[in-house]
């Protein structure tokens, strides 16, 4: 482009933004995130997310096999290119079409969510023990403490729970 050219289309852009900022309205970044967060507690409160639920479980299933699929595609395929990607893309896109066609919610995986955390405790205290030579003996050891830790978590939850409903009352 000619300098002429450049600058009469810069000219030109900054006299559509200065007649454009007279129909604006500006409000502060707080404002703007309370407004939000009111509007945000009144869709939760009145129900209106069930018109969506659908498509929010869809949503979730859609990131969640996503994300699988993309570290199966490397493990399977060894890189991760443009048609890799595609491949986990496609295929987790299709997996969450396939729960939400099913009726499945993102709400039946609320009871695995405690099995995941009891794994990665499991997986940690396992990693913890990488000292111990014997397999067998290091994994007896690890599901011992695994659960001695919930049996502690469930336990002090409980009371701390207990306490909290005494002061409610």
């Amino acid at each position: 482009m000619k300098p002429s050219k450049k600058s009469g289309i810069i000219s030109l852009m900054i006299l559509i933004a200065i007649l454009l900022s007279n129909i604006t309205h500006a409000q502060s970044l707080s404002e703007g995130i309370k407004d939000n967060i009111i509007n945000f507690n009144e869709f939760l409160e009145k129900g209106e997310y069930e018109n969506y639920s659908k498509v929010i479980d869809f949503l979730v299933f859609s990131l969640l096999f996503i994300s699988i699929y993309m570290i199966g595609v490397r493990y399977a395929f060894r890189q991760l290119n443009k048609p890799e990607k595609v491949i986990a893309v496609v295929l987790g896109l299709m997996s969450a079409l396939l729960l939400v066609a099913q009726g499945k919610s993102i709400l039946s995986l609320v009871p695995l969510i405690a099995l995941f955390l009891y794994f990665l405790l499991f997986t940690l205290i396992w990693w913890l023990l990488k000292g111990i030579k014997s397999k067998f003996g290091r994994f007896l050891l690890a599901l011992l403490l695994t659960l001695i830790v919930i049996l502690l978590i469930e336990g002090w939850l409980s009371g701390t729970l207990e306490e909290l409903a005494s002061q409610l009352e």
